[in-house]
């Protein structure tokens, strides 16, 4: 793969993923609370959830393999000489965001959908997934700074 490509891969493919994560920090999990909490015959919150999880999936099917080969890539060819600790906090800093989804916030959901709709749990993952939130934002700013790194340098 060429230095560049891997270079223009890894920075859209984590923008890509810090546009999914404030999308739904600042619209879906918000939009939870405003749903009903009352299930009628055509509508439940835990199907809801269910469906939610199921369309995000499709979107990460895509985005996240993207994200972390380019990542892993990164680090292990280091294209024009990117920085050694840059590429190993950004690898880094990806693996906090899928641990702490797989040990919070996958089970969060899970607990939303046997539930139904609680406000103690939407709380919660309103409230901590702004750590995730956090986490992708800097790998993108990370991205963006190892791609300006690279611009700056062949000019």
């Amino acid at each position: 793969m060429s230095e560049r490509l891997l270079i223009v891969g890894h920075v859209g493919s984590t923008l890509a993923m810090v546009g999914v994560i404030w999308m739904v920090q600042l619209v879906v999990y918000p939009q939870f609370k405003s749903l009903p909490s009352v299930d009628t015959g055509d509508y439940s919150f835990a199907n809801y959830v269910q469906d939610h999880s199921v369309r995000m999936i499709m979107v990460l099917a895509i985005f996240a393999p993207l994200e972390l080969v380019f990542s892993l890539l990164l680090w292990v060819q280091r294209p024009f000489n990117t920085s050694a600790s840059l590429t190993f906090v950004a690898g880094f800093l990806l693996a906090l965001c899928w641990v702490s989804t797989a040990i919070w916030f996958a089970p969060l959901h899970g607990r939303l959908q046997q539930a139904g709709h609680d406000s103690t749990l939407i709380n919660q993952l309103l409230t901590t997934n702004w750590i995730r939130t956090i986490l992708w934002t800097t790998r993108g700013a990370l991205a963006l700074y190892i791609t300006a790194s690279v611009i700056e340098r062949s000019n």
